[in-house]
């Protein structure tokens, strides 16, 4: 692990952009200050020439799958936690993860619980504290009370600024610019917002976001 005045670094590798860009969200929540490393397959992952402080990785790559995965990352970082965060559904799979040194989670758990595991994680690196800074209220907080008409899924308040700017008439760039994060992290965001909101397109995200934000905010009145 790097001194005390280093930000922390985590490593994330995931082929599916919804869920890197979701774990990345998910460990801004946990700390104010860290370097995101993202790699979409094993190759990617070789060629990280920094010792990160924690591992969290896909157990199917491209280029890499199950157990493979499993001894390839503690052959590369053995010296720092690791978490496999995957949609397999392998209970063997899942005890040579352990075996190995890894913390293990489902992808389809609930996001609380895969809140949870990262924040577990991250404890076992030293990277937060054992109070962290996360909680149910945190958690809560995360979340917009913006919410599409039948979907159980609010937006995030950072998807809520997204779509403040793309109402204002910005370009995935211009709001990438603003919001200081690449284009593709707000093109993410919006094929995201797009199933929260139910929305085939852009006009009609806009449409649906700004009654749903309307009626937000006649309820908080």
């Amino acid at each position: 692990m790097g001194s005390q005045t280093d930000k922390p670094r985590i490593l994330i590798a995931e082929d599916h952009p919804m869920i890197s860009i979701m774990l990345s969200d998910m460990i801004g929540q946990l700390i104010s200050d860290s370097e995101v490393i993202v790699v979409n397959s094993m190759e990617k992952a070789i060629e990280v020439r920094i010792q990160p402080d924690v591992v969290i990785a896909d157990l199917d790559l491209p280029d890499s799958k199950g157990l493979g995965t499993i001894k390839a990352f503690a052959q590369l970082f053995p010296d720092c936690p690791r978490l496999i965060c995957s949609g397999v559904l392998d209970a063997k799979l899942a005890l040579e993860a352990q075996n190995a040194g890894y913390l293990y989670v489902n992808k389809a758990s609930s996001y609380h619980e895969l809140l949870q595991s990262i924040q577990s994680l991250l404890i076992a690196a030293g990277v937060v504290d054992e109070q962290p800074r996360t909680s149910e209220k945190t958690s809560s907080e995360f979340h917009s009370n913006i919410c599409a008409p039948g979907s159980g899924k609010p937006l995030t308040w950072k998807q809520v600024e997204i779509m403040r700017k793309t109402a204002e008439g910005l370009s995935a760039k211009e709001v990438a610019r603003e919001m200081d994060i690449s284009p593709d992290t707000v093109r993410g965001h919006i094929k995201e917002i797009f199933l929260r909101l139910g929305a085939k397109n852009k006009g009609q995200a806009v449409e649906i976001f700004i009654r749903a934000e309307r009626k937000a905010r006649l309820l908080d009145s």
